[in-house]
């Protein structure tokens, strides 16, 4: 975090040219996204609690669960009824603020990128019409100020790619500082959230034709994919924003600039050619192909123990 400090933000636009919304417009909107997600989620579990309690004439806990001894006779039932109750909203509470915290820190890397992108290709567009408006104003000079206008044009064109260079570098530290930092915690929800979606699409096999334990089941499975996709897709905007960084480079109008700066246009481009990208433990990439290979995979594990039930429950019928 105090990587950020180096970083402005009072110059970022909320809007593209292209009329599309910005890293740095999603940034203030985090909050309220995750607010309103755990708030949706709190709700329809407590609903679920209060529907499976009212409803069953026994002592059930709001989660199937096993235990060694016996939990209906009173206090134990309502301790661990109270203990299950809270855990579900801890887990909550620290899911839903590791995507935000997480969310957040892809929004700054991606807004620093949009901006330096915009730096880039506004370096040689705004000192070419300098150079231009100075060039019609000494028409009628003499041809020694014409060369003293484009010297000094050319310094500020130095002077502002080397603020790009400087900026690139925080911005790649940054990035780096996220990777080291976050991939053991990607890992780790990584295999929670697989693991999970796995166990709730057995629980949805093993009641299958219950409509509570199945929508319950549901409720999970679809909320781990959502979180997956919500990790790999905002992974994979960072790895495309840091290649952009090439394509803007290309794209700044480089052709009859001086050597000295398309040089320095070059290292630019060749740093921004090494394809960055967040990982699960530095060896899974967080990214669009690895969210649809665990969807594919976890599609079919559940497809498997839907036929291994029917072909159960046909045995058993016959």
């Amino acid at each position: 975090m105090t990587l950020t400090n180096a970083f402005t933000w009072e110059d970022l636009p909320t809007t593209s040219t292209k009329g599309e919304t910005t890293m740095a417009a999603m940034i203030p909107r985090i909050q309220k996204t995750v607010k309103q997600m755990l708030i949706s989620v709190m709700a329809f579990h407590g609903s679920y609690i209060v529907v499976r309690l009212v409803n069953s004439e026994q002592r059930v806990l709001t989660a199937n669960s096993f235990y060694l001894f016996d939990v209906s006779s009173s206090p134990v039932y309502e301790v661990i009824l109270l203990s299950q109750i809270m855990a579900a909203a801890f887990y909550m509470v620290l899911f839903f603020g590791m995507w935000g915290l997480y969310a957040t820190l892809v929004c700054i890397a991606c807004s620093q990128l949009e901006k330096l992108r915009a730096n880039l290709l506004d370096i040689r567009q705004e000192h070419k019409t300098q150079e231009q408006d100075s060039g019609a104003e000494t028409d009628t000079e003499e041809e020694e100020i014409q060369v003293h206008t484009s010297q000094e044009v050319f310094r500020r064109m130095q002077g502002e790619l080397k603020d790009c260079v400087r900026h690139h570098q925080q911005i790649l530290r940054f990035m780096k500082a996220m990777e080291d930092t976050l991939h053991p915690v990607l890992l780790g929800l990584f295999f929670i959230a697989t693991g999970c979606i796995c166990l709730s699409g057995f629980s949805v096999v093993m009641n299958w034709g219950e409509v509570m334990p199945m929508s319950q089941a549901a409720l999970i499975y679809f909320a781990m994919m959502f979180f997956l996709f919500a990790f790999c897709r905002l992974g994979e905007e960072l790895t495309h924003q840091a290649k952009s960084v090439r394509d803007a480079v290309w794209e700044s109008n480089w052709v009859g600039a001086p050597v000295p700066f398309q040089h320095s246009l070059i290292i630019i481009n060749i740093i921004a050619s090494k394809k960055f990208s967040l990982t699960a433990g530095k060896f899974v990439p967080v990214s669009n192909k690895t969210m649809l290979s665990i969807f594919n995979q976890t599609i079919s594990f559940f497809m498997f123990l839907l036929k291994v039930k029917e072909e159960t429950d046909h045995t058993d019928h016959s």
